[in-house]
């Protein structure tokens, strides 16, 4: 299938996500046994009550994540990330390299989000990331307070040239009724640019991979393929 995977946390004690290699060692060959042979590697950063991990840190962890995956002879390609918690702070930033993007060689930035409304801030966030040449993708609007007390917010969004990615985990029955429900109202609506996981742990494969069987039922496989391979593909540089 050469599924790509744009999120995940799967270097191992570096966030919330897996706490040690054998863990990212069993979500990645699950995965692989599903149909992905590539991988963006994508830790929270930006200022956060989990992490603040600098890019250039992340480089070097993938860059070990690499070899320890060729040393354990998984056939799969692994490219550095993040997840970027937008906030306040960010916009006084004036190091650019301090902005996660895919492959830190394009400019997309995987972006999230978690307050219970979307402040004024955050177009300010929106705002200054557009201005530098970013685009936003954010992460999993199914699962943000906004979305779900007003769906229709998102194309506030779509209308600021914002990009969303969509989380499989909701698809296979990871949260709520009321986030699946929203899940695949965005999916047939053709909200998301791209699918991801946003796998933390060994436990969250099943679901994901439930996702994507869900997602072809929905949409089609030339649907999925367009959200989990092509538009992925155009980051994979």
């Amino acid at each position: 299938m050469n599924y790509i995977d744009v999120h995940n946390h799967f270097l191992p004690g570096m966030d919330d996500g897996c706490k040690n290699f054998g863990e990212s060692l069993l979500c990645v060959r699950a995965m692989i046994a599903q149909g992905y042979n590539r991988f963006f590697l994508t830790p929270h950063t930006g200022p956060t009550e989990i992490t603040n991990i600098k890019p250039a840190q992340t480089c070097l962890a993938v860059e070990r994540f690499s070899r320890q995956m060729a040393e354990a002879g998984v056939k799969a390609e692994f490219r550095p990330g993040g997840e970027l918690r937008l906030s306040p702070e960010m916009c006084r930033w004036t190091d650019m390299t301090l902005v996660p993007t895919y492959g830190m060689n394009t400019r997309y930035v995987l972006a999230d989000l978690w307050e219970p409304f979307w402040p004024a801030w955050g177009d300010e966030a929106v705002d200054w990331l557009q201005h530098r040449g970013f685009t936003v993708v954010l992460a999993h609007p199914e699962r943000m307070a906004c979305m779900l007390d007003d769906p229709g917010f998102i194309q506030v969004l779509a209308d600021r040239g914002v990009l969303f990615q969509g989380n499989l985990g909701p698809l296979g029955g990871s949260e709520t009724e009321l986030v699946r429900q929203l899940a695949q109202r965005y999916l047939k609506e053709d909200r998301y640019f791209m699918l991801g996981t946003d796998g933390h742990r060994p436990d969250h494969i099943a679901f994901r991979m439930a996702g994507i069987t869900l997602a072809a039922d929905l949409v089609g496989e030339a649907h999925l393929r367009r959200l989990m391979v092509e538009n992925p593909s155009k980051l994979w540089q």
